[in-house]
């Protein structure tokens, strides 16, 4: 057999704004996130993106199938103008009954430099498993600067 149909299995991947965890294990992912959009408004708004800091949540969920031991996770982010970051490179432990597994909870702090799709790929032992789509969008809208004496600050 394929090791694609004995394990690990990818559960879960996602990006979103929180994850909790309550008393007993359960974990909740708040506010999943796929698209950032960014405003900038007035008389002369940049027509190009500032650099915009942004912190996110990467929930990875694996069932261990028939996998066992240690096993390389890395996340490679590839920005709109087709460049790559590694942000996550970590060792994972499967081991136990075929239906455990492991959470892969990463804490990013990510600067998005231009508008587009950014993709998040996720690998375990150099194997893409799945990739993840994050789309920033900007706009700038043009304002009009208030009337001298209008009352507006």
């Amino acid at each position: 057999m394929e090791k694609s149909q004995t394990g690990p299995f990818l559960s879960v991947a996602c990006l979103c704004e929180k994850l909790l965890q309550e008393a007993d294990g359960v974990k909740s992912a708040i506010r999943i996130v796929d698209r950032l959009t960014i405003q900038a408004a007035g008389p002369q708004p940049p027509t190009e993106m500032p650099v915009i800091p942004y912190k996110v949540v990467l929930f990875i969920r694996f069932k261990s199938g028939r996998a066992r031991g240690p096993m390389s996770l890395q996340v490679t982010v590839v920005n709109p103008a087709g460049e790559s970051k590694s942000i996550v490179n970590s060792t994972v432990m499967f081991e136990g009954e075929d239906d455990r597994g492991i959470d892969a909870v990463c804490n990013l702090s990510m600067e998005f430099k231009q508008a587009g799709i950014y993709w998040f790929y996720i690998d375990l032992d150099g194997v893409n498993l799945t990739r993840l789509p994050f789309r920033v969008v900007y706009l700038p809208q043009i304002t009009p600067a208030p009337y001298p004496g209008s009352g507006t600050p």
